[in-house]
């Protein structure tokens, strides 16, 4: 390439020539539109000729400046396994109703939707109520989505006591060593995906005491955890992208349930969700959507506050959508 000397002698040569061959006042309006066409370098050589440096730093990282009150964060692009963003990821946090996340897992994994069961009294006895009653029969499925949109600790505490008794709980087993086998079984479920920060002591999430929490995991385990649960059972978790469901027992009794998710209906391309929150958790927040067509992501936020955990997610996820023009 010519440096910037030798192009101003060739536009000298050529401005001689032009006036040479034309003269007077045509040729000097020729003149100067000649010379700005030579002086003016193409788009390719201005390009060029700015530093490959600079070029990098014009492109904004829309996450470089991000103000998340999380403790913990991950943004997991799932198709490319390509980490968007990440803040202490690798922490082990308590996780609260995230918790029901592993539960659906596990149970789905040793029961079809179609199974039935009946609630007992002891299967209501969790805190919390989500209107299900004593006798109720249930469609095992069904159960499932009432415990993951609306948090159900009482379809949580009911789904570890069926599962933990290989569906025999109806025949005088123990409830308490039933849900302490499901618990086991979570357990090892989190071992076999070799998820080291992830742990449980119980189905729901609630804290066990006033220091201890019911699961425990990091954040980048939620991420990879949730997209396991929602790539095998995608079913299950469907019901997590609504606002709200109108959810019918076996016995046609209608549950008209909300989602705990507040911010469900402002996040586009939602496929999945599953809040936490407890005294000792605080503020958690998992959620997978779709970026573009089939270019789905999870995001996740534990440690943050009630109101945060919604904030921080859609600051991610908008900082999400705007790094399309940079990948």
């Amino acid at each position: 390439m010519n440096t910037k000397r030798d192009r101003e002698k060739i536009i000298t040569k050529r401005a001689h020539a032009l006036l040479v061959v034309l003269g007077g006042g045509a040729g000097i309006a020729i003149l100067m539109q000649g010379l700005l066409s030579f002086a003016l370098p193409t788009s390719a050589e201005s390009v060029m000729d700015v530093p490959k440096e600079i070029r990098s730093a014009t492109t904004t990282n829309p996450f470089e400046n991000i103000s998340i009150e999380a403790r913990a964060v991950y943004v997991f692009r799932l198709n490319t396994s390509t980490v968007l963003y990440a803040k202490n990821e690798n922490e082990k946090l308590p996780l609260a109703s995230i918790t029901k996340l592993m539960t659906a897992l596990v149970a789905r994994e040793y029961f079809s939707e179609s199974a039935a069961m009946t609630l007992s009294s002891d299967d209501i006895s969790a805190e919390g109520d989500s209107g299900l009653r004593v006798g109720e029969r249930w469609r095992f499925g069904d159960l499932l989505n009432v415990m993951l949109l609306v948090s159900s600790n009482d379809a949580a505490h009911a789904v570890a006591s069926f599962v933990g008794s290989e569906g025999r709980v109806s025949q005088g087993i123990n409830t308490t060593l039933a849900r302490a086998s499901f618990v086991q079984m979570m357990n090892e479920k989190a071992l076999a995906f070799k998820f080291e920060q992830m742990q449980f002591f119980n189905e729901s999430g609630l804290d066990v005491s006033m220091t201890q929490n019911g699961g425990y995991g990091s954040a980048r385990n939620v991420a990879e955890l949730f997209a396991e649960l929602w790539k095998k059972y995608p079913e299950t978790v469907e019901i997590t992208a609504h606002k709200d469901a109108r959810i019918f027992s076996q016995d046609s009794i209608a549950h008209i349930l909300p989602n705990t998710n507040e911010i469900v209906g402002h996040i586009p391309g939602l496929v999945a969700s599953k809040t936490g929150f407890t005294d000792i958790s605080g503020g958690n927040l998992a959620v997978i959507f779709d970026r573009g067509i089939g270019d789905p992501v999870a995001v996740v936020v534990l440690g943050s506050s009630y109101k945060g955990r919604f904030v921080d997610v859609q600051k991610l996820i908008t900082a999400t959508l705007n790094s399309i023009q940079n990948n």
